[in-house]
């Protein structure tokens, strides 16, 4: 647990404080005080949920005003949408049948601990649209970042939405192995 919360600091260090993102089925685990939470109590980080601007913790996860969301880095490496998405969360988004990820861990699982959180997930193409729409002051903003939603009638296809372009969604492929993923927590 300190190795891990060490290595964070090291990465947020060594990039300037600018990213602090973890590579895939790298788990960051948090017991002690320097985790955040956003309804303020206990937050060592000093990451609170704002009702006018976005807050960053030190372990790279920003609170997005007014709704009080979670999100987590960006991931370091890009994957499919197969790989980004669990089951559970490719189900809320529409897949049916052979279009659904895999029974397996997908991408938000392997983050359980970042920020004192337990609860990470792919995030709907609403909560992406509607963060990119609140001027997010986080790091890493460009790029297309994968929804847990497939795209309807477009079969093999799910929604991207690009955090650094307010209101620019596209469904692609969800083979495309070139997206990145920000997770998203509600608690």
């Amino acid at each position: 647990m300190t190795k891990t919360l060490a290595w964070i600091g090291l990465l947020a260090t060594a990039c300037g404080g600018k990213s602090t993102s973890l590579p895939i089925g790298q788990t960051a685990s948090s017991g002690d005080d320097t985790a955040t939470e956003a309804n303020g109590d206990g937050d060592g980080g000093g990451t609170v949920c704002d009702d006018d601007a976005w807050n960053l913790n030190e372990a790279g996860v920003g609170i997005q005003p007014e709704v009080c969301l979670a999100w987590s880095p960006v991931s370091m490496e890009t994957m499919t949408w197969y790989d980004a998405a669990n089951l559970e969360e490719g189900e809320a988004g529409g897949c049916r049948g052979d279009d659904c990820p895999p029974d397996s861990e997908g991408y938000c699982d392997t983050i359980t601990g970042l920020g004192d959180r337990t609860d990470w997930r792919l995030p709907t193409k609403r909560e992406l649209m509607d963060a990119a729409q609140s001027e997010p002051q986080l790091p890493d903003l460009d790029g297309r970042l994968w929804t847990r939603d497939s795209a309807d009638g477009a079969t093999g296809n799910a929604w991207t939405v690009d955090f650094g372009r307010p209101g620019s969604a596209m469904s692609l492929g969800k083979d495309d192995d070139g997206i990145a993923v920000r997770c998203v927590s509600d608690s």
